[in-house]
């Protein structure tokens, strides 16, 4: 594997139709576990400077986002939360399961994750200004393709054989953290969007 655009983002692209090809030459490179914490990292920062520069593009009201969410510390901490407890999930609750995955396996997936869809997020964001359309369908396939390749990424850590079974249970865990955050940010003073009446 070499660290250069041009090879990275045709492994990107192969990632969709064979993922689980993509996670073995990932998890074959044995990178320091200090080496995956900072690019996790790094991959923090990133998603927080374009959440910010989203923010940046398309105002939301302060007082219905809440003060806490208003910083971009406050941003950059919430995607740390979700990416360093994603990588740690994948982990453990793969081993519960009884499977044979590490933590460097599951880091590896946060982050190759992350490095593709944060090129997703910005492709949808640039769209968003000329396409809104194409935008929502951007979005809704990278949701699907975030369980996807997730799912694909879990079942080669872990041995597990069955795909569809890791799926399933990748759906009940987010299910559960998605409502946890939701209670959070309520707590933190974050309203509910609400839509503009139809005229």
């Amino acid at each position: 594997m070499r660290f250069e655009p041009g090879y990275l983002f045709g492994m990107a692209l192969q990632t969709v139709p064979e993922p689980r090809k993509v996670a073995r030459d990932l998890f074959n490179l044995n990178l320091p576990r200090e080496t995956l914490w900072t690019a996790l990292t790094l991959m923090v920062v990133l998603a927080t400077a374009i959440s910010v520069f989203a923010g940046l593009l398309f105002p939301v009201d302060a007082a219905q986002m809440g003060p806490l969410l208003s910083s971009p510390i406050l941003l950059g901490l919430i995607e740390a939360v979700f990416m360093f407890g994603l990588a740690w999930a994948i982990y453990l609750i793969g081993r519960m399961f009884g499977g044979q995955g590490t933590l460097s396996d599951a880091i590896t997936t946060v982050v190759w994750m992350e490095f593709i869809f944060l090129g997703l997020q910005l492709l949808t964001l640039i769209l968003t200004l000329f396409a809104p359309g194409l935008a929502m369908i951007t979005m809704l396939g990278s949701a699907i393709m975030f369980f996807w390749v997730l799912s694909q990424f879990t079942a080669e850590s872990h041995g597990f054989a069955s795909t569809g079974l890791v799926f399933v249970s990748i759906l009940l865990f987010m299910t559960v953290a998605i409502f946890a955050l939701s209670f959070v940010l309520v707590l933190l003073g974050v309203e509910p969007v609400t839509l503009p009446a139809p005229n």
